[in-house]
This record gives structure tokens, sequence and C-alpha cells, in this order.
């Protein structure tokens, strides 16, 4: 009998319905799942774009001291609405005063090698500034232009990235964001 039911059982597929059955239940389960990952995806890029310009500003700073000159990074936004969606920013090479990384033909006034970092690379995420576009590191004792330069994405998804006049470099957190990360990193404020 058993060689009858493992006979029978070779014989027949799969229905129709009962694939159908499984596309509709896998469907419901990637439509409910689908808001969720795109918030991921949008808490993702926020927290990448501010380490990204933590990293960028510490290797200012650093070249700043080592180098005894003047270094900046240097914004150069887009303006739509209230806040910038296109953007990049960039180091100011050795012995400039600018850097525009906008410009991929002009080579007089191109940031430093390596140094670029454009909006493309964080889908979605608009930036905003309290003060100046530029932070400009001292190379006594890596002192900088004190602000704050915030990274958002829809639904309250916000992290900024404060700079002291002393040289200090963190990231920051808006009361209002969604973010469960850096917690005690402090107030945007």
């Amino acid at each position: 009998m058993n060689q009858f039911l493992l006979n029978r059982l070779k014989l027949h597929g799969i229905t129709l319905v009962e694939v159908l059955v499984v596309v509709a239940i896998i469907s419901i389960l990637a439509a409910i799942a689908a808001p969720s990952f795109i918030g991921q995806l949008q808490q993702q890029r926020v927290e990448g774009a501010a380490e990204g310009l933590v990293a960028a500003m510490q290797n200012a700073k650093a070249e700043a001291i080592k180098r005894n000159t003047t270094v900046s990074i240097i914004f150069a936004p887009t303006i739509k609405d209230t806040y910038y969606t296109t953007w990049c920013y960039g180091m100011t090479p050795i012995g400039a005063v600018t850097c525009i990384c906008t410009n991929d033909t002009d080579t007089t006034n191109d940031c430093a090698p390596g140094s670029v970092v454009q909006s493309s690379d964080f889908t979605g995420i608009t930036v905003n500034f309290n003060n100046s576009n530029a932070r400009v590191f001292s190379p006594l004792r890596g002192t900088v232009t004190s602000g704050t330069i915030k990274f958002s994405a829809g639904n309250n998804k916000s992290l900024g990235v404060i700079t002291s006049s002393l040289g200090r470099i963190r990231i920051c957190k808006d009361t209002t964001s969604t973010i469960g990360s850096y917690n005690d990193s402090g107030s945007c404020s």
C-alpha cells in the first residue's frame, strides 16, 4: 500500500489554485512589510550621511593640524522649498580657500581628491544648516566654525552634526526624530 501511495503522489503535481494561494499569501506579507522596509532604508541613509560627514570633518581637522594650514568642509546646496534636496560637500585642497564639488569640468577650484560626497549617494536625504554652509578648521588645536548641519528623510527621521568652536564634532538627534539609535547624543539645538 505504501508503494501505491508513493506512485500516486509522483503522478500529481501542484494545482494552479494552490500556486495562486501561495502567491497571494506572499503578496500580502510583502505589502505589510514594505512600509517598514522603506522606513528602515531611510533611517540607514540618514545615519550614513551623518556618520560620513563626521568622518570627513575629523579628517579635515587632522589635516589642518598636520599641515599647519586652514582646511574647510564646504557644502554646495541647491535650494528647493525650505531645505536642500540636492547637495554635495568636499574638503578644500591644501592651500585653497574653496572647492566647488558641483562642477566637474572646472579644475581650478576642485575639492581635495576623494573628499567629495554627493546627495545621490544618499537618495531622498535633505540637508539644512543653522549657520554657514562651510566648516573651517584652524591648525591651532583644530578649532572649527560652530553650527549644526541636519540630515533628514520623511517621517521625522533626522540626525544632525554639531561642531563647537573648540573643535568638538558630534552627532545629535532631535527630540522629534524617530531614529532609535543615538539616544544619548544630545539635542540638535
